[in-house]
């Protein structure tokens, strides 16, 4: 009997300084990641305006609606730029979607100590 594909929604936000060159590329990596977790790229949402998240709602309004409980981007910079923050809201986006985020570059490989949480 074949298996069912688990299906994930992938997620990015156009970073400042990417350019359509950078979003192609990295819209291929995620699908490139996902294959390499045995997982399927149902779609994938772009936020395109650098302090929105219509697109993100949009993920999770679909990851409700079709029970995917797979969300995969590039890296933890798409959710925030302070590490820690970024952190956190991963925790919370899990919650939110009962399910896993997949970071195709982890949080620890990207925190850059100049950019960490200051008092």
């Amino acid at each position: 009997m074949p298996t069912t594909p688990r299906l994930a929604y992938g997620y990015l936000r156009v970073l400042p300084g990417l350019g359509i060159d950078d979003v192609l590329r990295l819209h291929r990596d995620l699908v490139a990641f996902a294959e390499a977790h045995g997982l399927v790229l149902a779609d994938v949402f772009i936020e395109a305006q650098w302090q929105q998240l219509k697109a993100w709602h949009e993920v999770v309004v679909h990851c409700h609606g079709k029970n995917v409980r797979h969300v995969v981007m590039p890296s933890p910079e798409h959710l925030h730029t302070i590490p820690v923050l970024a952190e956190l809201m991963k925790d919370d986006v899990e919650r939110e979607i009962g399910g896993t985020l997949w970071l195709a570059a982890p949080l620890e490989a990207t925190a850059a100590p100049e950019q960490e949480a200051r008092p």
